[in-house]
């Protein structure tokens, strides 16, 4: 009985030496953040953001580049600036002369996903090489660009080497587009002949504001078709998206996170968190329409939409808050 008497005593007396534990300080998550990017009335400029710095990366032109092309080491895919509206053809046709008009081609856009069934065109890499017509688009007084007829072919180092003329034209140049493991995608003007210094290292960004093609249906037209629609990417290298348009944005808070279902998707934010109103002619934004943002750090954001125009009512000009939860 004397020993197990010592043991209690011992028990207590290591206990009882036991520094008491110290707090965890709660990390600061800062306050709410408004803010606001410059695109212009005819959205010339397209805007790279960073949530954690809350600052612009990037501006660029949306008349800097025509084609993209995937870093991702396994996957090829060619994305094109629909939002400029680019947009493409395959001819089934190899020899350049045999290519001089777009009779009878059907056009495709290309969605703003990656899903591979909806790419402009398509899953080249896995077919025989032949010719594409591209249609440049328009420039920004509204006039078209033209076309360009090209055949891409995947090299033996995954890079992607493009021989393209004009339409009119029949002897090819040859360029070739290397892959950048820093980078998601790189890009490449048809028009200035040469790559174009489009997109941040994919480490660096979360939001693209820009312009893009997706299929929608309209209340208004009651149709389904293709729209030019400005909206927010997101890099979905560092981004997934959860949607919740039933909680006010003050109530949604850390212990909400486990409710929501994130996924991976480009356009996760999209367009839709404005609508245009045919009455006014004007848009108008609702503010009750939550994106809860997981970040590959372990963070996240909440975060919605507060107006398109600027104090002088001139549209391209949306205006944000988000927080750090």
């Amino acid at each position: 009985m004397k020993k197990f008497g010592y043991l209690l005593l011992l028990i207590a007396f290591i206990y009882g030496c036991e520094r008491p534990e110290k707090p965890i300080k709660p990390f600061d998550r800062g306050s709410v953040i408004t803010n606001s990017v410059s695109m212009g009335n005819t959205y010339a400029d397209h805007i790279f953001f960073n949530l954690d710095s809350n600052k612009i990366i990037k501006t660029i032109k949306r008349m800097d580049w025509d084609i993209a092309f995937d870093c991702q080491p396994n996957r090829h895919i060619i994305l094109l600036n629909n939002g400029r509206g680019v947009y493409a053809a395959a001819t089934g046709k190899t020899n350049f002369n045999e290519v001089t008009d777009t009779v009878g081609l059907k056009f495709l856009w290309g969605q703003p996903d990656f899903n591979l069934d909806s790419l402009a065109m398509g899953q080249w890499w896995l077919k025989s090489s032949e010719i594409f017509i591209i249609n440049l688009g328009s420039d920004d007084f509204g006039m078209p660009i033209g076309f360009i007829k090209c055949m891409p072919e995947l090299q033996t180092d995954k890079s992607l080497k493009i021989s393209w003329c004009k339409l009119d034209e029949n002897t090819p140049k040859t360029r070739v587009i290397k892959k950048n493991e820093l980078f998601n995608f790189n890009y490449y003007s048809f028009i200035k002949d040469k790559p174009a210094d489009i997109e941040p290292p994919k480490n660096m960004w979360d939001l693209w504001f820009t312009q893009y093609v997706k299929l929608v249906y309209s209340n208004d037209f009651k149709i389904t078709q293709n729209y030019q629609l400005l909206g927010v990417l997101v890099n979905t290298e560092r981004i997934k998206v959860a949607l919740d348009s039933k909680t006010s944005y003050s109530d949604i808070t850390p212990n909400n996170i486990s409710a929501y279902n994130f996924l991976t998707i480009r356009d996760g934010i999209g367009y839709d968190w404005k609508s245009f109103n045919f009455t006014t002619n004007s848009y108008i934004v609702n503010p009750k329409i939550n994106y809860i943002l997981k970040v590959s750090d372990g963070f996240y954001y909440k975060l919605h939409f507060l107006d398109f125009y600027n104090d002088l009512g001139v549209k391209g000009y949306p205006k944000f808050e988000f927080q750090k939860l």
